[in-house]
């Protein structure tokens, strides 16, 4: 169900250091900047143990949970479906999905000094951003680009792609699959029973 090599690369990102700003940032810039920056300073006084027996800390998750929109991701990721759903279904289902990517940030995230983040554009559209970075390593770059939109004046990432994949698409097209051997609601109860897992 779940994308490891997504999981693994998003926590990857989140826990650069990062490198000055090589573009003149915009407010989406500036504000996805400062949540990483934060993210960093929790997870580098974190023991990578003790991320790997309980997961992200209450602080990092705060910070997640603030600029990431997980409404707005599983909404765009179950598409269509997504309005053949009860209202306290769409609930469930952004708790679970949310659930399901954070129990796997939990288990593959890393701290790593030896790499670097550059911002280098930023496009802005009225409501909507995008936010283009590379992610820098010893003899690899990885262009990793964000999605957002403005909320009542806070930039939230809806969309995250990677290497030109994006994270919504690669989960709808898994998630399609298993609506067409079933259905959008057996998909939920499936997620919540890995969840539990």
């Amino acid at each position: 169900m779940g994308s490891i090599r997504f999981a693994v690369v998003v926590s990857f990102v989140l826990c650069m250091i990062l490198a000055p700003l090589s573009v003149r940032a915009g407010e989406p810039t500036t504000q996805l900047k400062a949540t990483i920056d934060d993210f960093v300073k929790i997870l580098s006084s974190t023991p990578v143990s003790e991320l790997q027996a309980t997961g992200l800390p209450a602080s990092a998750l705060k910070l997640i949970f603030a600029r990431f929109d997980f409404s707005e991701m599983t909404k765009r990721t179950l598409g269509s479906h997504w309005t053949t759903l009860e209202q306290g279904e769409q609930k469930d289902f952004v708790k679970a999905f949310t659930q399901r990517l954070l129990v796997l940030y939990g288990k593959t995230v890393r701290s790593s000094g030896n790499d670097k983040v550059l911002f280098t554009s930023e496009v802005q559209d009225g409501t909507q951003a995008s936010v283009e970075t590379k992610v820098i390593s010893p003899g690899e770059e990885v262009p990793i680009d964000y999605r957002l939109h403005d909320v009542s004046g806070q930039w939230r990432v809806y969309d995250v792609v990677i290497d030109h994949v994006s994270l919504v698409n690669n989960y709808r097209a898994q998630f399609e699959r298993v609506i067409a051997k079933s259905s959008v609601k057996e998909l939920l109860k499936k997620l919540q029973e890995q969840n539990q897992g």
